[in-house]
């Protein structure tokens, strides 16, 4: 250091790194495997056996998926905790347990009863979102 000049900043903190990116990255890409199937997807944390199968869905390990991505390996806590602090996952995701993760597919939809089951809870709710969705006077002056 020559004439008074500062010493260089400190480099910052390494932050911990989010597993959540690479999660919602298989997650997507499994469901899209799964829709062009038109089955749904069971996601195991453990090695999934003939009991633990989910009839109807690709079976896959969670784990074995996120390691050939490059990703952390999961058990139920630590995807509670991507899922609660990435929408993205929450989105993705129909149901999960102890055991593991119904992601939601248009398979998962459809067994579901999907619009039958939003129609029955709200008459015309299904039609109306559906119309306000499409309806281009609702975008706005700024569109």
């Amino acid at each position: 250091m020559m004439g008074g000049e500062a010493p260089p900043p400190a480099p910052a903190p390494e932050s911990p790194k989010s597993t959540a990116p690479k999660l919602a990255m298989v997650l997507r890409s499994l469901i899209g495997a799964a829709d062009a199937k038109n089955t749904g997807l069971y996601l195991h944390f453990d090695t999934p056996t003939d009991e633990t199968k989910k009839k109807g869905a690709m079976n896959i390990d969670l784990n074995k998926a996120m390691r050939n991505a490059g990703g952390e390996s999961f058990d139920y806590g630590a995807f509670k905790a991507s899922y609660d602090t990435d929408p993205r996952v929450k989105t993705m995701v129909a149901n999960f347990n102890q055991d593991g993760i119904e992601a939601k597919t248009k398979a998962t939809v459809d067994d579901k009863g999907g619009e039958q089951a939003a129609a029955a809870a709200d008459p015309g709710g299904v039609e109306a979102l559906a119309k306000q969705a499409t309806d281009v006077n609702n975008l706005g002056p700024d569109v």
